[in-house]
């Protein structure tokens, strides 16, 4: 029986995904994934009643996701796979007293990035994209190799210029790459533990990654910040940021490409699609990176599940689509129209809630010490990853935590801990899994 779907209802439905995305989203650790995860296994009502509420639901939520979860990055150093690139510039302007002010650049990132989402899959990309999905699927394997090979070779020495001999300078300029070289296999080893042994429970399987993202981009980062025991200064709470519009628009179009890439192409992540997008936009400074960043990740979050309900395409990306593409199949243009629609509608909630979020956790930095905050971001994270996984999980969760720390001990890019994902599909897709299951004794 056909269900009639109105745009109240699609209103509604994708402002209490979106609540639900900006209640939960800011606040460290918590991935959108498991929210949507957990209403599936806790509400089944919700998506029998209704083929439609589930979708909607899910997109505003991923929207909402999206916007608010630069919360955590900005104030606490605790991000995915598609932030950790913003963790060193959060870290300066957060210095500066200028957090809210870096808040409010990603945001304008992220609508220019949901308002381009929007147009161009609603205009001329139901027509491009088929096109673009015939012409590279038969090379991801190529093309996701390509992108490690560009990861380790975009890498550039920091430290080299610092020693004061020629053989001080080489020294230290290698240790960082090899520092590299080594968190990656040593994350994609583990990654490959996780993924084709039985450590955790199978009530957790859909989130055998959890613990190991946590450690990698949020715990090793909280630890640091214990370490270091560093006083924030009071932060500027005031909406305006000084920058120059061309900054704005050059940051908007690396994010675009590079969350496009990250958002079609299987495997590719927020992170490295956003490095790439860098690089071919030739985006420079601070303010650009940042706006770059939002863009890149609306981009990627929202663009990959907004795949589904294209009528000419049918592509599913990204957990999401997967989950939602299970239970839900669209049959009409008016769906997609929706879709396009609740993007842009969700995406000025979020903007203006996200600030507000933005200036309470600001005021609270303010009074209470950040050392304390810290210390309670990592017992939550830790609570979190053993109520997802278990005691298993949170084995898993130090040994990722201290891959992350390696890599900032290196002062090396800690987007080189994604080999957790991309060694075990690499492998899979050229037929040497079971090599390496032999050689690791587990085969």
């Amino acid at each position: 029986m056909e269900v009639f779907i109105s745009p109240l209802d699609v209103i509604s439905w994708s402002l209490i995904g979106a609540t639900l995305g900006l209640v939960f989203s800011w606040m460290p650790g918590f991935h959108i994934y498991n929210l949507l995860a957990l209403v599936v296994l806790l509400a089944p009502g919700f998506i029998t009643y209704n083929p439609y509420a589930l979708p909607y639901f899910a997109l505003g939520a991923v929207v909402a996701f999206s916007f608010a979860s630069s919360i955590a990055s900005t104030y606490l150093s605790v991000a995915d796979e598609s932030l950790m690139l913003m963790l060193f510039p959060s870290q300066r302007y957060l210095m500066l007293g200028r957090g809210h002010s870096m808040v409010l650049l990603y945001l304008i990132g992220a609508f220019g990035g949901a308002l381009f989402l929007s147009l161009f899959s609603l205009t001329i990309g139901v027509y491009v994209m088929p096109v673009i999905y015939n012409l590279f699927s038969p090379y991801y394997t190529w093309i996701l190799a390509a992108v490690v090979l560009f990861l380790f070779l975009s890498e550039w020495p920091k430290e080299g210029d610092r020693e004061e001999t020629g053989i001080k300078r080489l020294l230290a300029a290698w240790r960082q790459i090899l520092g590299g070289v080594f968190v990656f296999f040593a994350s994609g080893i583990l990654g490959f533990i996780t993924t084709y042994t039985g450590l955790l429970p199978t009530e957790a399987a859909y989130a055998r990654l959890t613990p190991l993202f946590i450690g990698f981009f949020g715990m090793s980062w909280v630890i640091r910040n214990l370490l270091s025991r560093k006083t924030l200064p009071r932060q500027n709470t005031k909406d305006f940021v000084e920058t120059h519009p061309t900054a704005v628009m050059n940051g908007i179009a690396s994010g675009v490409i590079g969350g496009g890439i990250a958002a079609f192409f299987p495997v590719i992540t927020g992170g490295m699609g956003a490095l790439i997008g860098g690089h071919m936009a030739s985006g420079r400074g601070d303010d650009t990176f940042v706006v770059s960043q939002g863009a890149a990740r609306v981009v990627y979050y929202v663009g990959a599940l907004l795949l589904l309900f294209m009528p000419t395409a049918r592509i599913t990306r990204g957990a999401v689509a997967w989950l939602i593409g299970g239970i839900y199949t669209p049959k009409t243009w008016l769906e997609f129209y929706y879709a396009g629609f609740t993007i842009i509608l969700v995406a000025a909630v979020s903007f203006i809630a996200t600030l507000y979020i933005s200036k309470a956790v600001s005021k609270l930095l303010s009074i209470v010490s950040y050392v304390h905050v810290s210390l309670v971001v990592a017992v939550f994270l830790v609570l979190l990853t053993y109520i997802i996984t278990g005691l298993t999980g949170i084995l898993l969760l130090a040994v990722a935590t201290a891959i992350g720390f390696t890599a900032q001990a290196f002062n090396t890019r800690i987007s080189y801990c994604l080999g957790a994902l991309i060694l075990p599909v690499l492998l899979s897709m050229t037929g040497t899994s079971g090599l390496l299951l032999s050689l690791l004794g587990i085969g």
